[in-house]
């Protein structure tokens, strides 16, 4: 994996995205144990995720979510951008059918 001072600045700014849709994935599953995680790309202007939850969103429900947010970036737990193969990513997404299809998808 490519060092963060060995990445342009568009770079840094697509893994910072990438991870701040990682941290938004975790707060929401804090919240919803049940979502079902579709897909979490950065684009140009931020990032997104998609899931399915057991409701809808509402506007009370987002500074929960960037409290939760905070809350795993000031702990400093690090993670690392890692590649798994097929097979751990399906024993580490087994409950997540979305996630499944996305492998399957992925040749």
């Amino acid at each position: 994996m490519q060092e963060l001072d060995q990445m342009t600045k568009e770079e840094r700014l697509e893994r910072m995205r990438h991870s701040a849709a990682h941290i938004m994935a975790e707060a929401v599953c804090e919240m919803f144990p049940d979502a079902r995680l579709g897909i979490g790309p950065p684009i140009d202007t931020g990032f997104y995720y998609d899931f399915e939850l057991p409701r809808t969103l509402t506007l009370e429900d987002l500074p929960v979510i960037e409290e939760k947010m905070r809350e795993r970036i000031e702990s400093n737990v690090p993670f690392e951008p890692s590649q798994i193969g097929r097979d751990e990513a399906r024993e580490r997404f087994h409950d997540q059918p979305y996630k499944l299809d996305l492998i399957e998808g992925i040749s």
